[in-house]
């Protein structure tokens, strides 16, 4: 996840676009937690598909915010990241576990160092909840090395490490979005109010 936090002049535009990629992430983190997965290639290509979806919505969200958000091209780079990895893995099913385990660390640590990041620029605007999203930023970052540095774990335990990595950057999601809501009702307010004062001061 990338660091999206809105310019005072502007706001966000499409943030439950973040919303939708968050409840996609923990749908497909509850669905690894109940299904068992019949086959390897079977749960490279459930993570293909999911991810894929995830990087267009990113993309879409990054050019829409083009001059509303800071660094929005971290944010279209992380779209961008998804969509290849994505494309990569549906085109060979057959990867290793090993390969498959090394592919989606280094991806989860993409994510999660953005998230980190995201939250120390919450706290640096003096937003509410910055904690809760360096922490799942925090643990994703664990995940991620996790599946890196045991890439020989088996398909069972990779099933569950995902699990969990999705689940966290999901509810990251859906906390930054919020967030995100939160700053454009401010400024909006903000707005609101410069322009009523304005209209008085006409008046006067």
């Amino acid at each position: 996840m990338s660091n999206v936090i809105s310019k005072v002049s502007g706001t966000v535009k499409n943030w439950w676009v973040l919303l939708i990629i968050g409840f996609l992430l923990i749908i497909g983190a509850i669905w690894m937690f109940k299904t068992p997965v019949e086959s390897f290639v079977g749960l490279v290509s459930f993570f293909s598909i999911l991810i894929l979806i995830s990087g267009v919505l990113s993309v879409f969200f990054a050019f829409t915010n083009k001059e509303d958000i800071d660094n929005w091209g971290l944010y279209l780079g992380g779209g961008v990241l998804d969509i290849v990895v994505g494309f990569v893995l549906l085109k060979y099913p057959g990867i290793t576990i090993v390969l498959f385990s090394l592919f989606v660390g280094f991806w989860l640590l993409f994510k999660g160092v953005n998230t980190v990041s995201s939250a120390f620029k919450q706290k640096k605007e003096g937003e509410d909840n910055w904690g809760w999203i360096l922490f799942f930023g925090v643990l994703t970052v664990i995940f991620a090395f996790m599946s890196i540095i045991n890439p020989l774990i088996g398909a069972s335990y990779l099933v569950f490490t995902l699990a969990f990595a999705f689940l966290l950057l999901g509810i990251a999601n859906i906390f930054l979005a919020l967030q995100l809501k939160k700053v454009n009702n401010k400024v909006r307010n903000f707005k609101g109010s410069i322009a009523e004062n304005v209209k008085n001061l006409k008046n006067n």
